[in-house]
């Protein structure tokens, strides 16, 4: 009989965890660098790329749920999950490579008048593929960390593995990306002096690097965990047919068990704060703090150790403490600390930009949220396991896919509310010029730009902390639903081993 509590192999849990350095390669690229090419670099409305980005999540949204449920009900000798491990890499670093790729004759070259209409469209329907193809890689990606091991210590440790590989590896991309492809100053066609990465014609090595890490990364992780297909849960005989009433009923029933729907409502506050930062962040180092590549590059690499050490601290505390109090403490520590130097700015008491003190301030901040925030995903990945186990016990049906995907369409929905609102508000609110220089932007603009990416973006984040604290499943009652699961399963393995 296999015990269901079985522990995994370690080489295991480092494959999947590989396949974590892609999905957040990418996303740096998105989520850092979509808006000040478009916008500063090339010339983009800040109010159409964030409606851009804003469809393209929403479509990703729309899409999770959809791809979970397909990969749930999947059906093939490479088992549920996998299909979708080897197909996804290569059209995605297709589509990250034309983001960012727009032709010349949109993005103005010589002329220097971009097409305003054109780019949009262009940006649109890349981000919209290029997300869709991420979908079809992270929702079975996380589904298969859900199936893979049942124990809660062991699932913990997965989880773990797979936060540390995926943000330690996207911030030494980041720090590289600052540090060696966009750093120093370029001379723009009108003579103008900026950073790097304001000159459109700086982004090729840098994408291409970051194409090539997806497609490698995802493609050994497909490879490295094929040695379990046999042990993972197969789709059970005579589920109904994928349909669209078959997609809100399963939804809905999952969003039954209350658990589930706190995690959810929760997650939905505190993406929209996410999006909002995605966005602003880069826009807040270069005008805000003033600070060049250079220095931006030292955020990305002081976060490895922090972000390690709060995925390794994560399952410990996880042992000491109910889940639901590590992900609360977790997240609090987050929203303090990635505004705390903004809004201590806004009140006078930050030192000046030229200061020396600065930099070692902000760095100690970006490390105590990069800390907060792994030890918050790591618990929250966790128990969204312990749902699947739950749901498992009340079902009889294995629906990782859906569970997760489900959550990505909560948490993507208000994403991409978050980075339409900072689009707006970059326009409308803060009024960023184009081609602004860093020093030289009006000292109103530079304020509101430090109140929306202050105290306006934790607002929302700490109201999810009102619905996180309201989860109920505790470490006792999932060791008795692991105990239910398992008799559930001996009659069945005995009647398959006697042949009746």
């Amino acid at each position: 009989m296999n015990d269901i509590r079985q522990k995994l192999p370690i080489l295991t849990k480092v494959a999947f965890g590989i396949g974590s350095m892609g999905e957040i390669v990418f996303l740096g690229m998105f989520n850092t660098f979509i808006s000040i090419y478009y916008n500063q670099a090339i010339g983009l409305s800040n109010s159409l790329i964030g409606t851009a980005i804003m469809l393209a999540i929403l479509g990703d949204a729309i899409s999770d749920p959809i791809v979970g449920m397909i990969s749930d009900r999947w059906r093939s000798r490479l088992g549920r999950r996998h299909p979708f491990l080897f197909a996804a890499p290569i059209p995605l670093a297709i589509s990250l490579y034309l983001i960012f790729s727009p032709p010349e004759m949109l993005s103005g070259g010589a002329t220097g008048n971009p097409n305003q209409t054109g780019l949009f469209i262009w940006l649109m329907c890349w981000t919209v593929l290029a997300r869709l193809f991420l979908t079809l890689y992270t929702i079975p990606h996380f589904a298969l960390g859900g199936e893979l091991t049942k124990d809660a210590n062991d699932r913990s440790k997965l989880f773990s593995i797979n936060s540390v590989f995926g943000y330690a590896s996207g911030a030494l991309f980041a720090f590289t990306a600052w540090g060696f492809f966009l750093a120093g100053e370029s001379v723009l066609a009108d003579g103008t002096i900026v950073p790097k990465h304001l000159d459109a014609s700086a982004y090729g090595p840098v994408v291409m690097t970051a194409c090539s890490i997806v497609l490698i990364s995802i493609f050994l992780s497909a490879v490295g965990t094929k040695n379990r297909i046999s042990h993972l849960s197969k789709p059970p005989e005579g589920q109904e047919r994928l349909s669209l009433t078959g997609f809100y009923k399963d939804l809905l029933g999952a969003l039954k068990n209350p658990n589930y729907a706190f995690i959810m409502v929760g997650y939905f506050f505190l993406m929209i704060s996410v999006g909002m930062n995605e966005t602003l962040q880069v826009f807040v180092y270069t005008y805000f703090w003033e600070l060049p590549p250079e220095k931006i590059r030292w955020f990305g690499l002081a976060t490895v150790p922090a972000i390690i050490l709060g995925a390794a601290l994560s399952p410990l505390l996880m042992k000491r403490f109910e889940r639901k109090f590590v992900v609360l403490g977790g997240l609090l520590a987050l929203i303090i600390f990635v505004q705390l130097p903004i809004d201590l700015r806004l009140l006078g008491l930050m030192p000046a930009n030229e200061s020396e003190m600065l930099m070692p301030l902000l760095v100690a901040s970006v490390m105590c949220a990069a800390l907060g925030f792994a030890i918050g995903l790591v618990a929250i990945l966790s128990m969204l396991g312990d749902i699947s186990d739950q749901n498992e016990l009340f079902t009889g049906l294995r629906q990782e896919g859906l569970i997760f995907s489900a959550r990505a369409f909560f948490a993507k929905a208000s994403n991409s509310a978050g980075h339409f609102i900072a689009g707006i508000s970059l326009d409308l609110f803060i009024v960023l010029p184009f081609e602004a220089v860093p020093g030289e932007v009006d000292s109103d603009v530079v304020w509101r730009l430090g109140v929306m990416s202050g105290p306006i973006m934790a607002a929302a984040a700490l109201v999810s902390l009102a619905f996180y604290v309201r989860y109920r499943l505790t470490r006792a009652e999932h060791n008795r639903i692991l105990d239910e699961l398992s008799t559930k399963q001996v009659p069945e393995e005995v009647d398959a081993q006697s042949g009746t």
